[in-house]
């Protein structure tokens, strides 16, 4: 297994994007958040999804918990969801912080994946798209609508308006995907939407049909975005995990100075109890992934 990451400023002040990833017990864990630029507090939202992800994770594989279900990844998504309240509570300037989170954990050939926000996860077999993640955005409602084109919703106005985050008021469930016989030669791809806007499905085919580095692929594909992005562009955020061969794990490629160490106090015992709380399965995002309550809107910067 061979992972690679970067996640860099963009032309924007600052980056609210973060990045990080797992491995324990044989099973690896990727996290991918990108907080909501219009909303104060969003950079720390997105760090602490994604530490408390990983936090919940490694807990849960020491328990030898079941980690290949829906229920898992409620209980890990609220676990965020509960993180980011809990610093709220004790920092009220912040209240307004909210993340997108999506998370994938492989361990031999099976896969699960989740998601909440438009942080895309795509998965690739032999260098063709199996499948993407399914955008919670109000963009993505009027694809599925017929009003745009799905190719449309990379431009569309209402393309950063989400439907589904993590650290607002409630908590919503995650769309997830459980996937069987995973094997040597598959991809699998997290991106923020400052990434994915301007890398199309076809560059990412192409560069990892021809490539056998992660980090030489990621280096290929931000060419191509920087070449078509504008000045002012979103952070842009991807990790990339090629299935086979040695196992490789490259550091986080960043360009800003965010402490990337794993912190124990991120979250405590009681965001696990509250997320114990719930114990239902999540929704099965066979419905909500594309092949080859109340929505709150959200200005995802």
């Amino acid at each position: 297994m061979n992972v690679a990451s970067i996640s860099k400023t963009g032309g924007r002040r600052c980056n609210q994007d973060y990045v990080d990833y797992a491995v324990a017990e044989g099973a690896v864990c990727v996290a991918v958040a990108d907080g909501l630029g219009a909303y104060h507090g969003s950079e720390f939202a997105g760090e602490t999804a994604v530490k408390a992800a990983l936090k919940c994770f490694r807990k849960a594989v020491r328990r030898d918990d079941d980690i290949f279900s829906g229920a898992f990844m409620n209980k890990l998504f609220k676990y965020a969801h509960a993180a980011i309240h809990k610093i709220k509570s004790v920092s009220p300037e912040l209240r307004q912080g909210c993340t997108t989170l999506s998370v994938a954990i492989v361990r031999d050939d099976k896969m699960i994946c989740a998601h909440e926000g438009d942080t895309r996860i795509y998965f690739f077999r032999d260098g063709r798209t199996e499948f993407f993640s399914k955008d919670h955005s109000l963009a993505r409602l009027a694809a599925d609508r017929g009003e745009i084109t799905y190719d449309d919703i990379r431009t569309h106005k209402d393309q950063n308006k989400l439907t589904r985050v993590i650290g607002s008021d409630y908590f919503v469930q995650p769309d997830f995907k459980l996937c069987d016989g995973v094997k040597d030669g598959d991809a699998l791809l997290v991106c923020t939407d400052g990434f994915w806007e301007y890398v199309y499905e076809a560059d990412m085919e192409k560069a990892i049909a021809e490539g056998t580095d992660a980090a030489l692929i990621l280096s290929s594909l931000e060419k191509i975005l920087i070449s078509r992005a504008p000045e002012n562009n979103d952070n842009y955020t991807a990790l990339i995990v090629l299935f086979g061969g040695d196992d490789s794990f490259s550091a986080v490629n960043r360009d800003d100075e965010n402490d990337d160490s794993d912190d124990e106090s991120d979250t405590d015992e009681k965001s696990e109890k509250n997320a114990d709380d719930d114990k239902t399965s999540g929704n099965d995002a066979d419905d909500n992934t594309d092949n080859a309550s109340e929505n709150e809107e959200k200005s995802n910067g």
